[in-house]
C-alpha cells in the first residue's frame, strides 16, 4: 500500500501551464491562408446582399489603403476582416431600415384604405380592436392617439394586477411552523449608539 500523497502546501508553486509548441511557419501559412479564404467569402456574401437590396455596391472612398499595399500578412488580414465587419454592419443596418421602412408603408396603407374605402367603417374598427389588443406600451398608444387621432385609449383598458398580502402570508407561515408561539411581524431594532 502505497503512503498517500501529502497536500500541497502554500509554499507549493502551482502546476506550470502546458504551453504550446510554437506554430511552424507552414502552419502559420496554412492558417492564415484559410482565414484569408474564410474573408473572401464572407466579403462576397456581404457584397452580393448589399448589391440586391441596393442595386449597387457603398462606394469606395479614397483614403482607404488597397490591401495590396499593406506589406506585413497579418497586419493586412486584420484590415481586410474589419473591412468585412463594416461591410456586414451596414448590411445589417440597411436591412433593418428596409424592414422598418416596410412597416410603415403598411401601417399607412392600412389607413388609407380604412378612411377612403366603402367598408371604412368596418375595417377602421377592426383596426382599432387589433391596436387596442396589440398596443400595450402607454407610450406607443398616446402617439397612436396624438398623431394619427384614432380613438383608442392612451392607457390600455387592463386591470393592474394585485399583489398578495405579504405580510399576512409570512404571518400564517410563521403560524403553521410555531403553533404555540404568536405569530407578530419582525421589526429591525437599530443599533445602541455608543
Amino acid at each position: 500500500m502505497s503512503a498517500p500523497s501529502p497536500a500541497p502546501s502554500a509554499s507549493t508553486p502551482p502546476a506550470a501551464r502546458v504551453r504550446r509548441p510554437a506554430e511552424t511557419e507552414a502552419a502559420r501559412a496554412r492558417r492564415l491562408r484559410n482565414l484569408a479564404v474564410r474573408l473572401a467569402d464572407r466579403e462576397h456574401r456581404a457584397k452580393t446582399a448589399l448589391a440586391a437590396l441596393n442595386g449597387a455596391l457603398p462606394r469606395s472612398r479614397g483614403h482607404v489603403t488597397p490591401l495590396d499595399e499593406i506589406d506585413d500578412e497579418v497586419r493586412r488580414l486584420q484590415v481586410w476582416k474589419a473591412r468585412v465587419e463594416r461591410l456586414e454592419a451596414l448590411l445589417d443596418a440597411t436591412e433593418r431600415k428596409r424592414e422598418t421602412r416596410a412597416k410603415i408603408v403598411l401601417g399607412g396603407a392600412l389607413l388609407a384604405e380604412a378612411t377612403e374605402s366603402e367598408e371604412a367603417a368596418g375595417l377602421m374598427a377592426r383596426v382599432l380592436d387589433i391596436l387596442d389588443r396589440r398596443v400595450a406600451r402607454p407610450r406607443d398608444r398616446l402617439a397612436l392617439v396624438e398623431t394619427l387621432g384614432l380613438a383608442i385609449e392612451p392607457l390600455p383598458n387592463r386591470a393592474a394586477a394585485t399583489l398578495p398580502d405579504f405580510d399576512a402570508l409570512a404571518m400564517a407561515r410563521l403560524a403553521r411552523e410555531t403553533p404555540g408561539v404568536e405569530a407578530t411581524p419582525r421589526t429591525r431594532r437599530r443599533k445602541k449608539e455608543a
